[in-house]
Formats: structure tokens, C-alpha cells, sequence
């Protein structure tokens, strides 16, 4: 779960770097989700994740970035669903993106 965490903060960091106006701003917070286990969140204000984008983004060699590779977030997606988990990814308005898991608890 440390591994996971911490590539989703790295990622919404990066994701943070580019940005010239405004205010970078970047959200952890977890959730008792109600008899179905816990909720990770990971919020940041970056330049966001296009239509396509949400579609492929964890498949694995699939980057935005130039220098990325792609394992990241496919990595984090089968360590997640190794412990009986789920991970998504939504787009923020006006800017950002949201990356949650959810693991069971217990």
C-alpha cells in the first residue's frame, strides 16, 4: 500500500509541476467506506486527465509524459487488486484529477 501511496503523490505532483497560474494544491484523505472497506484518495490540481486519457490510463506503457513509462499507475492498479481492492481515476473541474482506492477492511 506504501508503494501505491507513494506513486500516486509523486504522479499528482508531476502533474503539478507544469502548472504556472494558480495554486498548487494536493489532497490526501482516507474514508471508513461503510462495510466496504477503506477509501485512499489523492487529489491534486494539475493539468488534469483528458477523455482518452481516463480510458487508457492504466494500461501498462501507456504515458502523458515524455519521460514516463507507463508501469506506474498498472503497477499500483494489480498490487490493488491483489488485495481484493479497486483503483480509479476521475477528472476534477475546473483542473485536477482524482485517483481512489478502495481496499476491504480487516
Amino acid at each position: 500500500m506504501q508503494q501505491v501511496i507513494l506513486n500516486l503523490i509523486v504522479n499528482a505532483i508531476q502533474a503539478m509541476s507544469g502548472i504556472d497560474v494558480g495554486c498548487r494544491e494536493l489532497q490526501i484523505s482516507t474514508e471508513n467506506a461503510s462495510g466496504e472497506g477503506v477509501r485512499i484518495s489523492v487529489r491534486d490540481t494539475g493539468s488534469g486527465l483528458s477523455p482518452e486519457t481516463l480510458l487508457r490510463v492504466f494500461e501498462p506503457f501507456y504515458t502523458t509524459r515524455a519521460d514516463g513509462m507507463g508501469m506506474g499507475l498498472a503497477i499500483c492498479r494489480s498490487i490493488i487488486e491483489a488485495h481484493g481492492g479497486r483503483l480509479w481515476a476521475t477528472g476534477c473541474e475546473p483542473n485536477g484529477a482524482l485517483f481512489q482506492f478502495m481496499i476491504p477492511a480487516g
